[in-house]
């Protein structure tokens, strides 16, 4: 009867097992930071511009920009902010007139979009007014500086 009493607690521990309070997964104690289910980490963002139409008619003073903003990387663009440069001639009459260049906006500030998904484009179309009273000879632009975080 005492080999019995000393068996029974033996036998239940086979039964019942034992628990540990540590993780079992072999590869608990391995951190890759790696979320993505295994692959490689997703690119950085990276914003990128492309100039995507003009408009002007000679001797208006309107003239019109086309230009796309597109995140080609896979996370997202963080505050997106740009600055435009337009140059143009004015008709004045006056042989070998320069050039004017100017930045949009004319402060030191930029223009504020916000975020761009991984991925994404947004399109904008900007008309401006120059010239006063002369009119546009002729009209360019370019999206020259954009940052995000």
């Amino acid at each position: 009867m005492k080999q019995l009493f000393l068996i029974l607690p033996m036998v239940a521990l086979l039964f019942i097992g034992c628990s540990s309070p540590t993780d079992s997964n072999s590869n608990a104690d391995v951190d890759d930071n790696n979320n993505n289910g295994g692959g490689p980490d997703p690119t950085p963002a990276k914003v990128v511009e492309q100039e995507t139409g003009i408009s002007y008619s000679q001797g208006s003073e309107s003239a019109s920009m086309s230009y796309r903003l597109s995140n080609t990387g896979e996370t997202t663009a963080y505050n997106v902010q740009y600055r435009l440069q337009i140059s143009y001639k004015c008709i004045t009459g006056f042989a070998n007139q320069g050039w004017t260049n100017e930045f949009l906006p004319s402060s030191s500030s930029l223009y504020s979009y916000g975020n761009i998904d991984a991925g994404q484009s947004v399109d904008f179309n900007d008309s401006i007014q120059l010239c006063s009273g002369m009119g546009i000879l002729q009209f360019t632009f370019e999206v020259y500086q954009v940052i995000w975080d």
